[in-house]
């Protein structure tokens, strides 16, 4: 687009401003403030297309009241993307592509989401822009997505990490970043200006559930207008494009799954805590781009609203990623147990019935310290004191808590009706206090273990056991 094309643009913006409405999903124009509706999108686009306004999903737009400017503005989109049009000249294909590399040799494209837009909707994107950015960025924005190399950037994947608190964003590691969720006034002015809203859904999301905490990973890309070629389509591999690997932690799909993963058992080690992914969505950057799904992602009611979160500082997170990093470099060869291990342990920490999390307990402590299918009381009792015991008493003492344990469990696998009180020794316990020890004695286990790397060598370690006794 040449400076003067970009003027002209500039100029039937501005010219737009005065008739800009606001309407709803179904064309009603809303008597909705346009400094209201700016940091509504403003916060939608913050939080990475998260709709904060609403559990209930409805879709605000701009329009142009002078039907005038608004009919010179889709005739000057439609001209300056003449090489894209498909047939009927009011549709446009746009794809989204994401640079994947297993090495930096060996860069690829892989597309998804094509989509047929309409040039309204191309319209309606760009006053969005100019409302946030300002017209001069929605200018430049149009002129960077309407070349044929396409709009070149970062995507982003994004996951709602439930159960953890942070107060400002925290870097995890370079293009991998945790980012808090705060309450918002916005949203109770958006929705008490919606007619027939029901404003009862406000009372019950009193607070947009604050303390919320989103995972975000940057994805190099483009966004990219198909050219037609003589069916109406021209294949991806037949654009010019120069397509170079990028500098980012995670190259494909497989290895960012592997972290949020890992990252997420790392998390949940250091704080005690369960800490879990409830909900993962691609971000395309709405004030970048013209690839549009749609509108924003609804905002997910949480299955425990009321659930308290685990605050962390930035102290917590560096701990989370060296754990993180020893997590991926473990021994291949005790890798499945060690993971089988994490996940019970996680799984008890979740709300539930008592004898739920000692099934899950003694699953874990057994993947840790069994290897045979014999003698499995004993193996347990006898490697777990001898692992994590300082001297003498303390292993008699962690024999008499894993004996409790392990019987507690096997009566609640065979229907024995455990009661509320457990024999440890000589004393009587509540079955609460036996889940947090056998709790705590399952991560400490599995710390140990991950720091050194692998599972300790039993013959060995039961030997010097022994001549410490």
């Amino acid at each position: 687009m040449t400076e003067g094309k970009k003027q002209e643009l500039t100029q039937l913006l501005e010219e737009a401003q005065p008739s800009l409405k606001i309407r709803d999903e179904y064309g009603v124009p809303l008597s909705l403030p346009k400094d209201l509706y700016r940091s509504y999108l403003k916060e939608s686009w913050n939080h990475y297309g998260l709709d904060c306004f609403s559990p209930y999903w409805i879709r605000l737009s701009l329009d142009i009241g002078c039907e005038t400017t608004k009919s010179r503005l889709l005739d000057f989109i439609r001209e300056e993307l003449t090489q894209f049009l498909g047939i009927g000249g009011d549709t446009i294909t746009a794809t989204t592509c994401l640079i994947e590399s297993t090495s930096p040799d060996n860069p690829r494209v892989c597309c998804f989401d094509p989509q047929r837009i309409h040039l309204d909707l191309i319209l309606k994107r760009l006053l969005d822009i100019a409302l946030v950015r300002g017209i001069a960025e929605a200018a430049s924005v149009f002129d960077r997505c309407g070349r044929p190399e396409g709009a070149h950037g970062y995507f982003q994947d994004v996951a709602l990490v439930e159960g953890l608190i942070i107060k400002k964003d925290l870097e995890v590691f370079k293009g991998v970043r945790l980012v808090p969720l705060r309450s918002s006034e916005i949203s109770r002015k958006v929705g008490r200006k919606l007619p027939r809203f029901p404003y009862y859904a406000f009372r019950r999301e009193t607070s947009n559930s604050p303390g919320r905490t989103l995972l975000v990973i940057d994805r190099p890309g483009f966004s990219i207008f198909h050219e037609r070629g003589p069916d109406g389509e021209t294949p991806l591999e037949d654009l010019p494009l120069q397509i170079a690997a990028q500098d980012v932690k995670f190259r494909t799909r497989d290895e960012i799954d592997s972290f949020q993963e890992s990252f997420t058992q790392a998390l949940s080690l250091i704080l005690n805590y369960r800490i879990q992914l409830t909900y993962r969505w691609f971000c395309l950057g709405e004030e970048r781009t013209f690839n549009l799904r749609d509108g924003s992602v609804a905002w997910p009611r949480p299955p425990d609203r009321f659930r308290i979160r685990k605050p962390a500082s930035e102290d917590d997170i560096e701990k989370a990623n060296c754990l993180y990093e020893r997590l991926v470099d473990f021994d291949s060869g005790g890798r499945n147990k060690l993971q089988l291990a994490i996940d019970r342990w996680i799984k008890s920490k979740a709300d539930g019935r008592e004898v739920d999390k000692i099934i899950d307990l003694g699953i874990a402590l057994e993947a840790l310290y069994v290897t045979r299918e014999d003698r499995i009381e004993q193996q347990l009792r006898h490697r777990a004191s001898w692992y994590l015991g300082k001297d003498a008493t303390h292993r008699a003492d962690l024999e008499t808590a894993l004996t409790a344990i392990y019987e507690y469990r096997c009566d609640v696998v065979h229907n024995r009706r455990p009661g509320k009180e457990v024999e440890v020794g000589q004393r009587s316990v509540p079955v609460t206090d036996l889940v947090k020890s056998a709790q705590g004695l399952c991560r400490k286990s599995i710390l140990s273990i991950v720091n050194e790397g692998k599972f300790p060598d039993w013959c060995t370690l039961r030997q010097r056991a022994k001549r410490k006794r």
